[in-house]
């Protein structure tokens, strides 16, 4: 800004800066300092003065600043008092436009200028007044202006015809583009109101329209009029704007649009290209260009190097097509390119014009963050979902496939689509949104993938055997995103469209989800024949519990569906809860795969992950081949893992910029080199890509609209009780086999399966999460926790197979292996269960429900063994030493067993390692004092309970006391209380929860 200042002042020039109220505020007050500067100087009459840097600048009287800028939108800062009070201001009033319409009229030749502005200005206020309010309707001066110059073209165009059909047709079609499907009926009412009687055709471009026809059918296209009549709109907007806006949902047609309008002028002589960037997969910095600051120099950004080369381009047509959400920070920096300055102006000062074969083009799925100021610049086509629908998608579909089958699947189509996407609209909820037109494309994924098989194979496949193939694809893709209680009302739907081609159910609760079709009878089977079984490593006495999986009905349907996708070289998502197993799946999936032909890439996101973070990845895992091509080493094939991928941070304007330049790799099949060659595309080939995510939803992100078009999403449900009760079964049978315990031993272990779940079930329902308790959450890795205790155990005080005497003692009241067992059991649901709540009266809660469980299911006798608690640790055992060499083999043998001698025996074992410790390291490790701290301030529990402290500072100073009365060291209770407050600063918890902290921690 100095330099333009110091310029204007030696030249004498007047300088108009435009949105100067989009500078941050920090350079705002720099800029009054340095304006001051050169009014005082001419207020001093001074031929030369020195400026704010210290250099001395000639000065010409003449120069004047002038500000322009719109208050109050967002993104737009309230300029400083120092600066408002060097400037003059001047309110903007609105023009009456109808004189502005008539004079322009009259300049374009129009007689009956007077009368046809007034119409013109009339059903802008009445659309104004009675269309539907959307973030792209524009009714305001640059809108009119484009109209008139279109009316002005008509003119000289039609000499002979009618002025008022002229204007009439000018003014439909030049408003139709932009207007949402419900507005069109009402608008083109109000054009008959003011225009009664007269009907007028399109204007016509028969060279267009036979060159777009001529590009569809090659592309493989429909001929459908509503998407022909989007693309002659974006011709009529192309030939009077130079920025373009193609605003539409996901799957609507907008790219397509798009292509085939620059492949038809391409047919008509001129050739045209698309050059196309996410501004969002990148910042701004890397968008336009930077400066380095220790050296002054300028790095052209993505789009300012293909702005230049665009520029530079003389025998082609270039559209720069901005691919992404629009906000009012990145769209606004191109104010200047959009409005009739037409320029595009960088940091350092570069100002480059735009020629008139280049267009600025825009693909956002809305406008919802777009100001009026950019807005207005622009021409505006919106493309509703209704334009295109499914159906031409499918009939494209249908076009490339073998004649038998596609005159074997259109009855298909024709008979469950309509009916069962119309039915999931009005009374199922899928856990995910996804666009009608995503879903359908899932659903020819599925089938390409399907009919793979029988194309390779040259069968011919009955009607009936199409058919059941088709729902199976139908169900997975349609009814793929419900919930595990809505696939029922699907299911009884579909029955009653299909009738006798669905199975017969096999037991009460089973739906079309639970069978698939037979590839060699085409006959539908049962998933459960599909199960394959599982057998407990027996041998091991300490299996590594994260390791086994155990098959289930939902792992191997699921794993069938990632297979069928990955065959039509598609991309799938599982959608689901915690816990559900869906990073499992993947993993079980990619493992399957030949290591000599296939590597596999696990990227996990967090909220901290950012687009770069993301492309160093990518780039990280693949080379360069030829060109601008990388792919991954050694000539293999890559799949790409994306886990968690909603987790990335959703910024100020509701957009997840991380999930864009996903959304680039996945679509155009690269993303732009932020090193130099910059603006060079990298693609990256032989590559496949999986995702997962949580069910959106209580704080969990969804993923844009236009990243979901690109997968085929799958929801993955909790699994059913008798699914939970074949995981965990299996592994306790096989933990507790009848040759290595007694019969006591097994049975009691037989009857932990539903008792955890009977417990898990009702804590989830009476421990609800609230703003106090938003850690309340329940899934299935609360009951893996329980099992993973249960099963990693020591069976040395179970086992059969010991002599007499050689039992170890089994600790607290219990007195027989059973009772172990159970009160094995016992600790590991409080620790998993009660430990996790805050307050006295949760636990007691859980307390009562586990004491409860064990009265129902077990006799009186043994319940009384686990009256007393018994603990569990894995750090009594001393080091293991070789008696040869006396080397240490194991410093910290871990053997998860119980304490016989109570916390007593805790507390001074863990004392005893803490003096070790101590005595072995020269520093005091502060955070090794967490080993003591669970045995000795829980002797206090019933001290803070009983004197019923409920505030933080009470509570403390009851435990100091008891603390220094114990004469622990002055460092010990420093550690704790920074703890303490440490944590209720890091929860927000209030203040009532510290004593459950202080007990617990």
């Amino acid at each position: 800004m100095g330099k333009i200042y110091k310029g204007l002042a030696q030249s004498g020039l007047w300088g108009c800066f435009d949105e100067f109220n989009r500078i941050n505020l920090d350079v705002l007050s720099v800029c009054a300092q340095q304006v001051y500067c050169i009014l005082s100087a001419i207020r001093e009459r001074k031929r030369s003065f020195v400026f704010t840097d210290g250099s001395t600048v000639s000065l010409d009287p003449r120069v004047g600043f002038f500000i322009t800028m719109n208050p109050g939108y967002a993104g737009r800062q309230e300029l400083p008092e120092n600066l408002k009070a060097l400037f003059r201001g001047v309110t903007m009033m609105v023009p009456n436009r109808q004189i502005i319409i008539k004079v322009k009229l009259a300049a374009c030749g129009y007689q009956e200028n007077d009368i046809l502005s007034k119409k013109f200005f009339v059903l802008y206020g009445l659309c104004e007044q009675q269309l539907s309010k959307q973030p792209h309707y524009d009714f305001g001066l640059r809108n009119i202006l484009s109209v008139l110059r279109t009316a002005g073209a008509s003119k000289r165009a039609n000499p002979d015809k009618s002025e008022v059909y002229l204007m009439m047709r000018t003014l439909r079609d030049m408003n139709m583009s932009k207007y949402v499907a419900e507005d069109v009926p009402l608008f083109l009412s109000l054009i008959e109101d003011l225009f009664p009687g007269l009907k007028a055709e399109r204007a016509q471009f028969p060279d267009v329209s036979k060159a777009l026809e001529k590009v569809a059918i090659e592309r493989g296209l429909q001929l459908h009029q509503n998407w022909l009549n989007k693309c002659i709109q974006l011709y009529e907007t192309y030939l009077v704007r130079h920025g373009i806006m193609l605003v539409g949902p996901s799957g609507s047609g907008k790219t397509a649009i798009m292509e085939v309008l620059a492949g038809a002028l391409t047919e008509l002589g001129t050739k045209h290209v698309i050059w196309r960037m996410n501004p969002k997969a990148i910042t701004a910095p890397q968008m336009f260009g930077r400066m380095d600051p220790a050296t002054g120099d300028w790095t052209d950004g993505i789009f300012a190097v293909l702005w230049r080369r665009a520029a530079k381009n003389k025998n082609q047509n270039t559209w720069i097509v901005l691919d992404g959400p629009v906000d009012a920070i990145w769209i606004e920096n191109l104010n200047t390119v959009l409005d009739d300055n037409k320029v595009l102006t960088l940091a350092n000062g570069d100002r480059i014009l735009m020629t008139p074969a280049m267009k600025a083009m825009f693909e956002p799925e809305n406008l919802n963050n777009a100001s009026p100021a950019t807005v207005s610049r622009a021409g505006i086509i919106y493309v509703s979902d209704t334009e295109l629908g499914w159906e031409p998608v499918v009939k494209s579909w249908l076009a490339k496939r073998d004649q038998a089958q596609a005159t074997g699947l259109q009855p298909c189509f024709d008979k469950y689509v309509s009916r069962m996407l119309e039915f999931i609209r009005v009374n199922l909820r899928p856990v995910v949104y996804n666009e009608t037109a995503c879903t359908v494309g899932t659903l020819l994924t599925l089938l390409s993938a399907t009919l793979q098989k029988y194309e390779s194979t040259h069968e011919q496949l009955t009607e009936t055997k199409l058919e059941h193939l088709f729902l199976y694809c139908l169900t997975w893709s349609l009814g793929g995103l419900l919930s595990e209680k809505e696939r029922p009302a699907f299911d009884t739907e579909l029955r009653s469209i299909a009738g006798a081609n669905l199975p017969k159910r096999e037991s009460e609760n089973d739906t079309v989800f639970e069978y698939l079709v037979d590839e060699s009878t085409g006959n539908w089977r049962h998933w459960s024949n599909y199960v394959p079984e599982w057998t407990y490593p027996v041998t091991e006495e300490r299996p590594k519990f994260s390791q086994p999986v155990i098959p289930t009905l939902d792992s191997v349907r699921y794993e069938r569906l990632l297979a069928l996708v990955h065959s039509a070289n598609g991309a799938s998502m599982l959608v689901g809860g915690p816990g559900t197993a869906k990073t499992t799946v993947v993993n079980q999936f990619l493992g399957k795969f030949n290591s000599e032909q296939m590597v596999s890439k696990t990227i996990t996101f967090s909220s901290l992950t950012s687009p770069q973070i993301f492309q160093m990845a990518i780039e990280g895992a693949v080379e360069k081949r030829q060109g601008r091509t990388y792919g991954p080493p050694g000539g293999k094939r890559m799949c790409v893992f994306v886990d968690d991928i909603s987790m990335p941070a959703i910024n100020e304007w509701g957009d997840q910029v991380t999930n864009e330049i996903v959304r680039q790799l996945l679509e155009q099949g690269g993303m732009y080199g932020l090193e130099k060659p910059i603006g060079d595309m990298k693609f990256v080939v032989d590559t496949c890509y999986l995702a997962a995510m949580n069910t959106p939803g209580g704080g969990k992100n969804d993923v844009p609209n236009r990243l979901k078009r690109q997968f085929a999403i799958f929801n993955v449900p909790l699994p059913s009780v008798a699914a939970i009760n074949g995981i965990f079964g299996k592994l306790v049978e096989g933990r507790f086999s009848p040759d290595l315990f007694t019969d006591a031993v097994v049975q009691a272990a037989r009857r932990l399966v539903p008792m955890t779940i009977t417990l898990w079930n009702k804590t989830q329902a009476k421990m609800l999460p609230t703003p106090a308790k938003f850690h309340y959450l329940f899934n299935m890795r609360e009951l893996s926790k329980v099992f993973q205790g249960v099963i990693l155990a020591e069976r040395d005080r179970f086992s059969n197979k010991l002599p007499p005497g050689g039992q170890k003692p089994y600790g607290s009241t219990v007195t027989s292996p059973e009772g172990y067992l159970l009160g094995l059991w016992v600790h590991e649901c409080r620790r998993v269960f009660a430990d996790k709540l805050v307050n006295t009266e949760d636990r007691a809660w859980v307390d009562k429900t586990i004491v409860d469980l064990c009265r129902q299911e077990f006799a009186p006798e043994l319940c009384k063994q686990v009256d007393e608690p018994l603990y569990f640790v894995d750090f009594l055992r001393d080091p293991v030493v070789d008696d040869e060499t006396g080397e240490v083999l194991s410093a910290h043998p871990s053997h998860y067993e119980a304490v016989p001698g109570g916390l007593k025996e805790i507390r001074t074992r863990v004392e005893a390692l803490q003096r070790r410790f101590n005595e072995e390291s020269k520093v005091m490790v502060a955070t090794r004092l967490g080993f003591c701290l669970h045995s000795i301030v829980q002797r206090f529990l019933g001290l803070l309970a009983c004197a019923g402290h409920s505030s933080e500072g009470s509570a403390w100073k009851a435990w100091e006391i008891k603390a220094q009365a114990e004469a622990l060291p002055w460092r010990f209770i420093k550690v704790v209380k920074v703890q303490i407050d440490e944590c209720a600063a890091i929860s927000n918890m209030v203040p009532v929860c510290v004593p459950a902290m202080l007990c617990y921690w």
